[in-house]
């Protein structure tokens, strides 16, 4: 394909998108000057790369035993994947609303939550869509290929992406979406043929592009973490929190996902974040007067849109988990640099973090969520990768 496709080329669906992720000769913007790169290396972590489906356009999926064989299938979209094989059923309608012309690029599908909404034992799906505003689940009818019923949980306004986040503790189906007007969450209070979802408003002052989650101050629960400071948890049951305007995130486009570990050993969390729409990934860090101060990790690469915390490599501290998002507007800049898959670690010894390359230059790159999670039930973490440009699968061969 050449190198002079038209802005209306880049968004004719899925397979004129991959094909654009590869362009040499594309737009690039400047990365910020100074520049901070990561020491790069190659994955520690071997991973085989499958195809599910090189033309699928969606942002999301997640991995769910769908029809109770005990196999984790991939839901993405308006299908699920059916494993061994990923043979695909399609179970809903999404409309085609994203493609055509002078389209955005983005679907009616802005998160694919697996949770057994019913309590039958069955993988109901929660979703959210961005221009509706909508948050609601799909019913997993049982055996057949019969569409699943869709049910509203709540309008709270436009949520670019959804997750499911413990914030009650583990167990406890928690959906928290980024609107952009307030901080809310969802929580699953009783699941049954009615389920009782609940409403959380915590507030306004955060309501920003991006959110996160962690546990900030140390204390055991889970805090909210916004690109102008975080709110802590006192009572999340009762809607009790505390707002704390401890930073400004600069660049102020937070991606979705900010993960909080104690990455250099010091005894205190720091905070990762990505730019969403801009340059760089980077982190926040208390200094000794305890006040938050940030730190470019890496500036080299833009549109870090989706970022988790996960333990990919075996007997090592978790990592940060992210990749480039393809087209998370077109007119970003460097929307249409080369994608890739990532993952960057702490190393204490030489006190800087490393950048570690799963996947680039080719279609892989990542959406709005990310997964990661043991498909194959060998103990390792397996990826999922959807996005844009194509649905992918990183088995884990050795941790």
């Amino acid at each position: 394909m050449s190198t002079d496709l038209s802005r209306r080329a880049l968004v004719r669906g899925a397979a004129t998108l991959a094909a654009a992720a590869m362009l040499p000769d594309a737009l690039h913007a400047q990365a910020p000057t100074p520049e901070t790169r990561a020491k790069t290396e190659p994955s520690k972590v071997a991973f085989r790369k499958i195809v599910i489906n090189e033309k699928s356009d969606f942002e999301c999926a997640c991995g769910a035993d769908i029809n109770g064989d005990g196999k984790l299938d991939i839901v993405c979209g308006d299908t699920w994947y059916e494993a061994p094989h990923w043979t695909p059923h399609k179970f809903r309608e999404i409309g085609d609303w994203g493609r055509g012309p002078d389209s955005s690029g983005y679907r009616n599908d802005f998160a694919d939550l697996p949770v057994d909404v019913t309590g039958n034992g069955r993988i109901d799906i929660v979703s959210s869509d961005y221009a509706s505003g909508e948050i609601w689940w799909n019913e997993n009818p049982g055996p057949g290929d019969r569409f699943w019923e869709k049910h509203l949980i709540a309008k709270p306004g436009s949520a670019e992406t959804s997750a499911l986040v413990p914030i009650l503790g583990k167990g406890i189906p928690c959906v928290l979406p980024n609107c952009g007007g307030q901080v809310v969450w969802y929580e699953l209070r009783n699941a049954g043929p009615k389920p009782e979802w609940v409403e959380h408003v915590v507030g306004k002052e955060g309501a920003a592009h991006g959110i996160g989650w962690g546990d900030v101050n140390g204390d055991g629960k889970i805090d909210l973490i916004t690109p102008h400071g975080w709110y802590e948890q006192i009572d999340a049951r009762t809607d009790k929190w505390q707002w704390h305007p401890d930073w400004e995130c600069n660049p102020g486009d937070l991606g979705y996902g900010t993960p909080v570990f104690d990455f250099d050993g010091d005894g205190k969390n720091e905070i990762v974040f990505g730019s969403g729409h801009h340059y760089g990934v980077y982190y926040l860090k208390q200094n000794a007067a305890g006040k938050w101060e940030q730190h470019a990790i890496d500036t080299t690469w833009s549109q870090a849109h989706d970022l988790i915390l996960a333990n990919l490599e075996k007997r090592q501290p978790p990592v940060v988990l992210t990749g480039k998002r393809f087209l998370a507007h077109d007119h970003d800049p460097g929307a249409r640099e080369p994608l890739g898959l990532f993952y960057y670690k702490f190393d204490r010894k030489e006190k800087r973090w490393v950048k570690c390359v799963i996947d680039e230059n080719t279609h892989v790159g990542t959406g709005l969520q990310i997964t990661a999670i043991d498909m194959r039930k060998t103990g390792r973490l397996d990826i999922i990768a959807p996005g844009k440009s194509g649905l992918f699968l990183f088995e884990n061969d050795r941790a």
